[in-house]
């Protein structure tokens, strides 16, 4: 019998009719004779409820106890859409992390997984259950529960496909699939029929609404892939594999990718100085450059403050931007296109955009810019590659 692994996004289980509806879903496809393992996100809101319910209690909670606290929102979601299957007269069992199997690193907050002793949901599976499993968590090898980072739920779906040998693994959520770019800032953004891993991991890395670690075991297993909307079992989605449309050496730009959150430092010292702070400070820098005995990186909003007062404590000079964003075109082939480059190029200057830091590979071009300058330069760079 074929297994399908399905994860549900927390939008797509928001309240007890949309559970009702996912259970509704996921009893259709049992129905049809397959084999079924769903994760879930927590409901709605609920881990920003909670990361806002804990900063209200403290001023500093620690990493331990956040992965305590933010588990409860996936086992919460869990256990209530299985009772609404045990309604529908369909059997199913609910698994936290832990019992799953799911075996992490030890960092708290942003885990990898590193094993998965799938035991328990093979045997309920045999049994003839639909095996419900709390996403974006695990246990380290210390027994501590840990978190694998926002979207992390995306990843343990991929990560379980893979252990489990399903056939497809179906990322459902509130969106058609993976778009061209984010339709709250560009309405003529389209769907993405297929792409290539790769093309999905740029896409993700660079703001797409897909967890970057989720498509990269994916293409390390080769497990297909689909994202699509929860509501509608019919429609398309996005198909990621490893075979994309045949392109030769044409170059094919994909869609405009937009990420927020970022901060922007530039250190005026030599690359020792750098490595020291962000070592120290475990801060992983992005689009880290270098040149005439300074350094500048892009770094995650969260982590701003704490590098700033590294930076400082260690008598480094440094100017910063806080609200800084990324605007990148994303394809195949893209650096090898002279035409794609001047065109990437004119198009951010006629945008008016101040550009702080510039970045290419073969597969996007990327400018960082003030976040004030990011819905008309995603508009333009839309319209100008995607609308033709």
């Amino acid at each position: 019998m074929a297994l399908i692994v399905q994860k549900y996004g927390g939008s797509s289980l928001a309240n007890p009719r949309l559970i009702r509806g996912a259970a509704a879903r996921i009893a259709e496809v049992r129905n049809q004779g397959k084999e079924l393992v769903v994760v879930v996100s927590a409901m709605g809101r609920m881990t920003d409820m909670l990361v806002r319910l804990a900063h209200k209690t403290v001023k500093a909670p620690s990493d331990r106890e956040m992965d305590m606290l933010l588990s409860a929102g996936e086992r919460v979601s869990m256990s209530l859409l299985a009772m609404a299957l045990h309604e529908l007269g369909v059997p199913a069992i609910s698994f936290t992390g832990s019992q799953s199997g799911i075996v992490t690193t030890g960092e708290h907050t942003n885990a990898r997984i590193i094993d998965i002793k799938a035991n328990r949901i093979r045997e309920e599976l045999a049994r003839g259950k639909v095996v419900i499993i709390a996403g974006f968590q695990g246990v380290s090898e210390t027994k501590e529960v840990t978190t694998l980072g926002r979207g992390g739920s995306d990843t343990t779906a991929v990560a379980l496909a893979a252990e489990l040998g399903a056939e497809c693994c179906e990322i459902l959520t509130d969106v058609e699939g993976i778009l061209t770019a984010d339709p709250r800032i560009v309405p003529n953004a389209r769907l993405i029929s297929e792409c290539s891993y790769d093309e999905a991991l740029e896409l993700a890395s660079r703001g797409a609404k897909l967890h970057s670690r989720s498509v990269e075991v994916a293409k390390r297993f080769q497990v297909p892939v689909k994202v699509a909307p929860s509501r509608d079992a019919s429609a398309t989605g996005t198909h990621i594999h490893s075979a994309a449309a045949k392109n030769v050496e044409r170059a094919l730009v994909r869609g405009v990718a937009t990420r927020d959150g970022l901060a922007f430092f530039r250190v005026r010292s030599g690359i020792g100085h750098a490595r020291r702070v962000l070592q120290e400070q475990q801060v992983i820098p992005r689009h880290f450059q270098m040149e005439a005995g300074e350094c500048s990186w892009l770094i995650d909003e969260a982590s701003a403050a704490r590098l700033r007062e590294g930076l400082f404590n260690a008598g480094v000079a440094f100017e910063e931007n806080p609200k800084a964003c990324l605007v990148s075109l994303v394809g195949e082939s893209l650096t090898d296109a002279r035409e794609v480059l001047s065109g990437f190029l004119e198009t951010i200057e006629g945008s008016g955009a101040h550009v702080i830091a510039m970045a290419s590979n073969s597969l996007s071009l990327c400018v960082a810019v003030d976040a004030s300058h990011k819905p008309t330069l995603a508009r333009d760079l839309h319209k100008r590659f995607l609308e033709v």
